[in-house]
């Protein structure tokens, strides 16, 4: 036989002893049971209301921001849409075609005939002085006078 040792002081009698109270985090102050982790359960639950409660206040500015960048930009396009139209208009209405056709359909005037222009010699100094005799009818049919004899001397 081979020789083992066995504790057999495990099977052996033993006095009774009460186990050790279970502690809890309940603490019973005047009759009143009290939870430590009551106000930090309390403490975090408010916090995380609070992160949520800012983070869907922001999303909401940004979503709010957003749209009104948006409106402003087509806003923006259409004022320079609008800027580029009135200018293409007033280029038109100021163009000396339109103010010529203007002037001969709305208010009947007509182009000058080569007749009707009339050049000056300028011979003293780049002056013109007006004799007496041309002031006034007589000076008109001087005029005319004038003319007739150049065009029949040339």
């Amino acid at each position: 036989m081979s020789m083992t040792a066995y504790n057999l002081s495990r099977f052996a009698a033993q006095e009774e002893r009460e186990p050790a109270p279970i502690r809890a985090s309940l603490r019973v102050e005047n009759g009143k049971k009290v939870n430590n982790y009551r106000g930090r359960v309390t403490v975090c639950l408010v916090l995380l209301f609070s992160v949520m409660s800012l983070t869907v206040y922001s999303n909401m500015l940004l979503t709010e921001t957003r749209a009104m960048s948006v409106s402003r930009a087509e806003e923006l396009t259409r004022l320079e849409s609008e800027y580029s139209y009135l200018n293409w208009q007033l280029e038109n209405m100021i163009s000396l075609r339109n103010a010529a056709d203007f002037a001969e359909n709305e208010l009947g005037l007509i182009k000058i005939s080569a007749s009707q222009i009339e050049y000056l010699n300028l011979r003293n100094d780049n002056r013109i002085v007006e004799g007496e005799a041309a002031a006034g009818a007589g000076g008109l049919l001087n005029r005319i006078w004038n003319a007739i004899t150049m065009v029949f001397s040339s």
